[in-house]
């Protein structure tokens, strides 16, 4: 299975099939990258549309394809995924961002607040959580949208 472009089952992803949301992966950890993948593209509405695990590979592939919410480990090996939202928040102020962490940790969730829109996920948390987080990120950020349609301002989670 690729990480980019198709799913496991074939599906193709794209604008041609505006109900599924578009989600790009961002982790240091192949492993884990691999398997939300995996998990992801079994739901009828989401497909995965890139996946970086660093901040070069990650801003190529935000840009190139264009996703409805970033999926990103708040720590990054050795650079914080927090610390990377600046360069995506200067690309477009709009993507919503699903943080998550092995970390058990409540201060970084408090911590992430000021870069709405944004929610966030432990990786220990059931997979079901994860879709749930992601599904929920999307569903917010979009009634949002439909509500202040030319604010510029961002939602509050």
């Amino acid at each position: 299975m690729e990480e980019r472009g198709k799913t496991n089952e074939g599906r193709a992803t794209g604008s041609s099939q505006p109900w599924i949301s578009r989600v790009f992966i961002l982790d240091d950890h192949r492993f884990f990258t691999f398997a939300l993948t995996s998990l992801i593209n079994t739901q009828a509405d989401l497909t995965v549309c890139g996946v970086g695990h660093d901040e070069s590979t990650a801003m190529d592939g935000i840009i190139h394809s264009s996703p409805d919410i970033v999926v990103m480990d708040v720590g990054l090996g050795t650079q914080s995924g927090l610390d990377l939202v600046s360069a995506v928040r200067r690309f477009s102020k709009l993507i919503p961002i699903l943080f998550v962490s092995s970390l058990q940790n409540a201060s970084i969730a408090q911590e992430a607040k000021w870069l709405e829109p944004c929610s966030f996920v432990e990786k220990t948390q059931d997979p079901v959580d994860m879709i749930l987080g992601i599904r929920q990120t999307i569903a917010r950020f979009r009634l949002y949208q439909s509500l202040h349609p030319t604010s510029n301002h961002t939602p509050k989670t």
